[in-house]
């Protein structure tokens, strides 16, 4: 320890007698550390936090594996409540087995209703999960088997302290959800976000409720063991493998199979990690690689910030030789000098780190700051945690590593003799094309030229997202939904309060038309099994899921969406008259590809009635902006009843300027109805865009700040070989050498580094950008103006940055330059 705080005291002085170059490495290295620091902060607190349950290793999420329905963007689908009783009953392989399912509910008798997005549960999910409550308790077996005879609730922490003002006394109140009394039994543990990483539930109600949660369709399918309406997580017994389980699950649903064909012909079931499902079974890829994508580009700048440093460093070791020889010659050992200058970037790192981290909190704050307004300041936990903290140690000492060894070891093997004659200005022995300084610049080239051809190809791909033909009118209309069944309207009072809605906000000035539909925009609706008239309707592994969305009268007209065949809606088409519906070309491409589909008829699962098609509209953006058409069957509102829809106002101007008059002339039918997603077209279209956008500038930033630190170190290289060839440049001048031969000399050898690194950042691209294909909108991974234009740019400001140094050699007084040797 004696020879380490003796390293420790000598690397002070010297890094403190060059404050200069002290300072710009541990701001170089602070860039580095703290945007790798802060990307991730994030990416820890949405893949690597455990979820707050015991023992979390050991639960399986389950999912429903469809050969007719799965496809790469929806493999893993949830299961039915009959199927789950059935698995839950017969398995040996888990301790115990729960399901859950979202709920939309309206809290009232508070101010302004709000509406809470919640889950409704199994009686076990607490006990399964090991999750105890923060106050009061959970639910009792006995709240969890008759229906409609526990209304109980447990609050989250969130809504505990949000709405009730964390209130201890709330244990054991009554509050009003969806116009019904229940009773407040617990609060949930403040690090509690059920099983998801981002955004957390705001209640929990038990199973046997769902005839008060749900309403439409979702209420009346319930016990339907064709829809898969609930999330099911089992936890495994201490001596039971996951292959073990899933084969037993595979052995139920097979059976199921052969008991219900009708049901769950062609179904299985797969098993998931419950920690790898925290943002979506079916999205994590894309999670992932957009993670794996912004690691790699800030570890390309680190990287780079580490050949630059390595640069400068080699160029200190070779103006201290004669230091280091005179310390040999005094007898220091190469073990010792090595150990000092490797302290020595180790401290430069460890300063780095410190300041890295500070940068990567302001960093996280700022990237937070730009979240959509539908993420809440607390749906992701980006607390500074332990592995943060040791991620941001490994990587500063990894750092200092990585840019200090190579020049400890030529700083340990000095030329006794040479370097003690030598004077430190002179030349390096070493010039070589594929010298190691030279090497570094061209590393620095290649990461630079990675980094700004993926920030190109993702600018390319948000600039094509933006400019996306949704299919809709996305300038002059403005959205609202709400749920009636909430204030427990019955059938005939919905039709009721949506006919007068429809009718007052279309006689609003400047509203030009308004329709009602059941699905939001650019947001998941009800997939239902679709049978073409001709088939065996018994065979119903033959349906295949299809997106459907009931629709009021001018919804068409109000969306700008052409109708491309037929008609459209009509009020005759009612509940007692012919199923009609209209379909988009997606769908009729699906299922009668080359045929006029006018005419054509299919069956819905679970209906008698054929669904006669009258009208044919045009495909537009359903669920994704960047989706390919998606198959979609509309269906008249008037015909297929939902509690809960979504308002759509087409303005002759400014969208923004009715939304005020729009909510008050809605909430002045019913002021207990909670408004939800009150917005504009426009501004659900950058919500939507929100992670590409932020993805592409974070990447333009890291390609800027990576280019930035290449041209700065291939000019601090260049001007100090420059620098050291004063004599050579000098006697060339003095034989003949004319200043713009000097000039070509300088920018030549320049150029050649630059260009292998060209070269080797190219290939390198080629490869890494196929990785990321699924990440871009309409851009090929191939791209050629990107593959040109980004060479292009990093060519110019290398050669900007070669020619300062490359034309100062040329102003080398030939006499003065001979004389100073």
């Amino acid at each position: 320890m004696e020879g380490f705080f003796k390293d420790l005291r000598y690397a002070l002085r010297v890094l403190g007698k060059s404050k200069s170059f002290t300072i710009v490495v541990i701001i170089a290295l602070a860039l580095g550390i703290g945007a790798n620091t802060a990307i991730f902060t994030i990416l820890n607190a949405i893949f690597f936090q455990p979820l707050a349950v015991e023992k979390p290793n050991e639960l399986m999420a389950m999912f429903t594996i469809d050969e007719k329905n799965s496809t790469t963007q929806q493999n893993f689908l949830q299961v039915s409540y009959p199927n789950f009783q059935d698995f839950q009953r017969q398995t040996k392989s888990f301790t115990g087995m729960l399901a859950f399912s979202g709920a939309g509910m309206s809290l009232s008798g508070k101010g302004e209703p709000e509406q809470l997005n919640g889950l409704i549960v199994t009686g076990n999910y607490f006990d399964l999960l090991g999750v105890k409550a923060a106050l009061g308790r959970t639910f009792l077996p006995e709240e969890d088997q008759t229906p409609n005879t526990h209304p109980v609730v447990v609050l989250s922490n969130g809504l505990w302290k949000r709405q009730f003002g964390a209130n201890p006394q709330v244990i054991g109140t009554q509050i009003t959800l969806n116009n019904s009394s229940y009773t407040v039994i617990g609060v949930t543990p403040e690090n509690f976000r059920g099983t998801f990483a981002i955004g957390s539930p705001d209640f929990f109600v038990p199973m046997m409720m769902h005839e008060q949660v749900f309403n439409g369709i979702v209420k009346e399918w319930f016990n339907s063991r064709r829809a898969l309406l609930f999330a099911v997580v089992g936890r495994l017994k201490p001596d039971i493998t996951r292959q073990q389980a899933e084969s037993e699950m595979k052995t139920i649903a097979s059976q199921l199979e052969q008991e219900y064909p009708k049901e769950n012909e062609k179904r299985s079931i797969s098993l998931v990690p419950l920690n790898e499902t925290t943002v979506g079974a079916n999205q994590r890829k894309t999670f992932v690689m957009g993670g794996v994508l912004l690691m790699g580009v800030v570890a390309l700048v680190l990287l780079i910030a580490c050949t630059n440093i390595a640069n400068l460093l080699i160029v200190r070791v070779h103006m201290r030789r004669r230091e280091i020889a005179i310390r040999v010659a005094l007898g220091a050992s190469r073990w010792s000098l090595f150990r000092q200058f490797m302290t020595e970037s180790l401290l430069l790192s460890v300063a780095g780190g410190v300041i890295g981290l500070c940068l990567a909190v302001w960093g996280r704050d700022l990237l937070w700051s730009y979240r959509p307004m539908f993420i809440q300041q607390n749906d992701l936990n980006l607390n500074l945690d332990t592995r943060v903290l040791v991620f941001t140690l490994v990587i500063s000492l990894l750092t200092g590593l990585i840019f200090g060894i190579v020049p400890a070891i030529q700083a340990s093997q000095p030329n006794l003799i040479t370097d003690l004659r030598e004077k430190a200005s002179q030349p390096n022995r070493s010039n070589k094309l594929f010298g190691i300084r030279n090497v570094l610049i061209m590393l620095q080239v290649a990461f630079s030229l990675i980094s700004l051809i993926s920030a190109s190809l993702f600018l390319h791909s948000l600039f094509n997202a933006q400019e996306t033909d949704l299919g809709f009118e996305t300038k002059k209309l403005l959205t609202l939904s709400f749920d009636v069944g909430s204030q427990r309207y019955d059938k005939a009072k919905g039709e009721e309060f949506y006919r007068r809605v429809q009718e007052q906000i279309r006689t609003l000035p400047g509203v030009k038309t308004a329709s009602l539909a059941s699905n939001a925009p650019l947001s998941p609706g009800f997939l239902r099994s679709v049978f073409p008239e001709g088939g065996d309707p018994n065979l119903l592994g033959k349906g295949i899921l299809t997106l459907t969305n009931n629709v009021g009268l001018k919804h068409f007209e109000t969306l700008n969406i052409p109708l491309l065949q037929g008609r459209d809606f009509a009020e005759t088409d009612k509940e007692d008259s012919l199923k009609v519906c209209i379909i988009n070309q997606a769908m009729a491409k699906r299922f009668w590809p080359g045929l006029d589909p006018i005419g054509k008829r299919f069956k819905f699962f679970g209906d008698d009635q054929f669904t006669e098609i009258v009208g044919l509209v045009k495909d537009s953006k359903q669920l994704t902006i960047g989706e390919e058409p998606t198959p979609c069957a509309y269906v008249p509102l008037l015909q297929l009843y939902t509690d809960a829809v979504t308002l759509y106002v087409q303005s002759q101007a400014e969208p923004k300027t009715l939304l005020a008059s729009v909510r008050s002339q809605i909430q002045a039918l019913d002021n207990k109805l909670p408004l939800t997603n009150v917005t504009t077209m426009t501004e659900v279209v950058d919500q939507n865009l929100w992670a590409v956008r932020m993805t592409s500038w974070l990447l333009v930033i890291f390609g800027l700040l990576a280019l930035t630190l290449s041209t700065v170190g291939i000019y601090g290289i260049l001007a100090y070989s420059v620098s050291q060839r004063t004599q050579e440049i000098g006697i060339r001048m003095a034989l003949g050498a004319m200043s713009n031969d000097v000039l070509k000399l300088v920018l030549s050898q320049a150029m050649k580094i630059v260009a292998i690194g060209i070269g080797l950042g190219m290939l390198t691209s080629l490869y890494i950008t196929r990785l990321f294909s699924d990440l871009l909108f309409s851009v090929s991974t191939f791209d050629p103006i990107t593959f040109l234009l980004a060479p292009i740019i990093l060519a110019v400001v290398a050669f900007i940055a070669s020619y300062i140094p490359a034309y100062k050699a040329t102003k080398v007084d030939p006499l003065v330059a001979l004389r100073c040797e």
